[in-house]
């Protein structure tokens, strides 16, 4: 009986994955199946939607039913948890004609998705502001940075910050998001108080310098980063400074570039 139930099973969830009609031999007459095959597909949908709430806004119902449909059948639920089904959604627009052709829904996509990752990151220590300042000056040149799970960088086209709020926060949006002359760098994370995910757009030197700290190079290398035309005095307090903004803002766990 157990091997026959398992055979059930697994045959029900082929069915609910791909629409297999596997199934078929184990029903009994009237054709019920398909109240699943829907309430399925409807669940999916349902949340993405609540993933993804500026998207659907941008694109309107009847596009962002076409692009969940689309996306559904190229990215099939995986895991056990949904959670991380819309993960791929913004690589699929900007790769995927039409929706390839309007940049802003990938980016949208992207930063919403970045927003849920920073909530939902896993708790870890982070460094304070004394500790930084304790830091002996001979020791600056070595350091490394290990950053908080909650950290994200992405970089947009288009401006979708002010789109996303105003729907985040149930106001009419007052215009489309606007492209950018060039892409821009985002850095968003969980406030370390009050657990609120936060976000700011990351000026060129400071992303550049970010990016190789993330790498693992150490504080002599960052300067580095930033000293191509300038005065190498300059470019060191100029690091030092974005450093200790970011151990304000929490991003940092600690000073010897371990993962946190």
């Amino acid at each position: 009986m157990s091997g026959q139930l398992s055979r059930i099973q697994a045959a029900f969830q082929h069915r609910m994955l791909s629409g297999a009609d596997g199934l078929e031999p184990y029903l009994a007459e009237g054709g019920h199946i398909g109240v699943y095959d829907h309430a399925y597909r409807a669940r999916l949908q349902e949340i993405l939607a609540g993933d993804f709430p500026a998207l659907h806004s941008l694109m309107g119902d009847e596009a962002f039913g076409q692009v969940i449909n689309g996306y559904l059948d190229a990215h099939p639920s995986r895991r056990r948890s949904v959670r991380w089904l819309g993960a791929a959604l913004g690589d699929w627009l900007r790769e995927t004609a039409p929706w390839s052709a309007h940049r802003e829904a990938a980016d949208m996509a992207a930063f919403e998705w970045a927003l849920g990752l920073a909530f939902d990151a896993p708790d870890a220590p982070v460094v304070a502001q004394a500790d930084l300042m304790a830091t002996a000056a001979e020791s600056w040149p070595g350091l490394r940075f290990g950053f908080h799970p909650a950290l994200t960088v992405i970089s947009l086209h288009h401006d979708v910050t002010g789109f996303q709020q105003a729907v985040t926060g149930e106001r009419e949006p007052e215009a489309a998001p606007e492209p950018l002359d060039r892409p821009a760098s985002w850095a968003i994370w969980r406030d370390h108080d009050s657990l609120i995910a936060m976000f700011r757009r990351l000026e060129p030197d400071e992303a550049a310098m970010l990016d190789n700290a993330r790498a693992g190079a150490d504080f002599s290398v960052l300067c580095d980063t930033l000293s191509f035309g300038a005065d190498s005095d300059d470019a060191a307090m100029r690091a030092a400074g974005l450093v200790l903004g970011w151990v304000q803002s929490g991003w940092v766990s600690n000073l010897n570039g371990d993962a946190a």
